[in-house]
């Protein structure tokens, strides 16, 4: 008990010195942005950063991260991973976050390494911890992809209503930005500073789409771009986008009501047999040693994986129901 306690604290203490890396190197960053108010796919925005950016150490470490994360990385990779890197607002180049997820992985290995003494787990564990940081990335761009599109049909009604009180389209947009709450008023901050520097209203909305890979904001930009063509009453048609993205939450929020308990069988599948070994372990340690030893005993384990996963992408099939 006392050791996977030490181990828990251990991979605990390698998370906050990662995260305190961090912070440390990329919050100058923060402020250049916060003060820009910008989101950006093209190199503009990183080059007045690194040009913001202190001396010293900190200019040292990023250059470090940088040179690493090239030095392991795919050219071909590396734009599909900067895109994703805006979409979820963390401000570093896909160099910089392939070599802190390589730092945070062999910072891993080598703790575990010390703790238990046995290489083939310290590597196990270390490649495992290389998919952590990647899974933080999705989450936090899925949390900002619902925010927006949560925030989307008051920031449509809020220019729908400012285009009958006879504002502009800009206008109209600019209420939004002043009025709402980030992450949508940065992101029609953005369309409308590339507009003023110079880039078309369809080109700006275009890289906004691009910036948040969202199935709304697609269509509310496609409705948008066509309108600026062919004409029409704008107003209304905002007024059935929204509509029609209301629905669509609320009809996903009933489904995910529905199938609730899909959901927590699969956590259920999932968490009980380890719950269950765990606790054995705990009140009888040797009870559990032939299922680790034995070569029929580790293949009991690897069938036992397998139905479990089999078993959590039917469940997932089943509940994912697409609107």
């Amino acid at each position: 008990m006392l050791h996977l306690l030490v181990l828990s604290v251990s991979f605990l203490t390698v998370v906050l010195f990662t995260v305190g890396i961090y912070n440390f190197l990329f919050a100058s960053r923060l402020a250049v942005l916060q003060r820009l108010e910008t989101y950006t796919l093209d190199e503009q925005a990183f080059e007045e950063i690194e040009a913001n950016r202190g001396e010293g150490i900190r200019r040292e470490l990023l250059k470090m991260m940088g040179m690493l994360g090239k030095f392991f990385s795919r050219g071909s990779k590396m734009a599909d991973l900067q895109i994703t890197l805006i979409q979820a607002h963390m401000l570093m180049r896909a160099e910089e976050f392939i070599g802190l997820v390589l730092f945070f992985g062999a910072g891993v290995f080598f703790f575990i390494y010390l703790l238990m003494g046995n290489v083939w787990a310290a590597s196990l564990i270390g490649l495992l911890s290389f998919k952590l940081p990647g899974i933080y990335i999705n989450i936090k761009k899925n949390k900002r992809m619902l925010t927006l599109n949560l925030q989307l049909p008051e920031a449509l009604n809020l220019i729908s209503n400012g285009l009958r009180a006879g504002y502009s389209f800009t206008q109209a947009m600019a209420v939004v930005s002043r009025e709402m709450q980030p992450p949508i008023s940065y992101e029609f901050g953005r369309v409308l500073k590339e507009n003023a520097l110079g880039k078309t209203m369809d080109d700006a909305l275009m890289n906004f789409s691009r910036r948040t890979d969202n199935e709304d904001i697609d269509l509310f930009i496609t409705a948008l771009l066509i309108q600026r063509q062919v004409g029409g009453n704008l107003a209304e048609i905002l007024d059935n986008i929204g509509h029609t993205i209301r629905e669509r939450v609320r009809i996903q929020g009933e489904i995910k009501t529905l199938t609730a308990q899909g959901r927590m069988s699969a956590i259920i599948i999932v968490a009980l047999p380890i719950g269950v070994a765990a606790f054995i372990s705990v009140l009888n340690p040797e009870y559990m040693l032939p299922l680790i030893q034995e070569p029929l005993g580790r293949i009991m384990i690897g069938m036992a994986a397998l139905s479990q996963f089999i078993g959590i992408v039917f469940i997932r099939r089943i509940v994912n129901i697409e609107i």
